[in-house]
């Protein structure tokens, strides 16, 4: 897609300081990184969203591969506690998993806003009572894929 701004990376017209690459897969760090080693991994196929992949093209498998490989190489590289992969994709419309170290000794907005998440949830009264929740389990047990 010429207006994705990470298919330009693919294509070599955008920069990036690529950390992995194979044939199906990209990863770079993150321009504005929420911790040391913050990396994008990126399909080269244009996919905007991760459900928008399918089994037969041969994307999913790839993806979630260098994801892990590249996880891997950032938890040798910095010695980190963990790293954090999430998907969003809202703001850049090409599928990609942002990898964000937790380094140890390194404070970082990402995990100070999941401990305060995590802190008020536990507070929290459920939103959901144990009938609803039932029938939210089958719901998604019964849902198309």
């Amino acid at each position: 897609m010429a207006d994705c701004v990470v298919c330009q990376i693919v294509a070599g017209k955008a920069p990036a300081r690529k950390v992995y690459e194979d044939e199906h897969t990209l990863a770079f760090l993150d321009l504005h990184p929420i911790s040391r080693g913050h990396c994008l991994v990126i399909p080269k196929k244009h996919v905007q969203w991760f459900t928008d992949m399918e089994p037969q093209d041969g994307t999913a498998g790839p993806f979630l591969k260098s994801c892990y490989v590249v996880a891997r190489k950032l938890k040798h590289a910095f010695d980190c506690e963990y790293v954090t992969m999430l998907i969003r994709g809202t703001r850049v419309p090409h599928l990609h998993m942002l990898l964000i170290p937790s380094v140890k000794g390194e404070e970082n907005l990402l995990d100070k806003t999941l401990a305060f998440h995590h802190w008020c949830q536990v507070r929290m009264k459920p939103p959901f009572s144990e009938p609803e929740l039932d029938t939210i389990a089958e719901k998604v047990k019964d849902a198309k894929v």
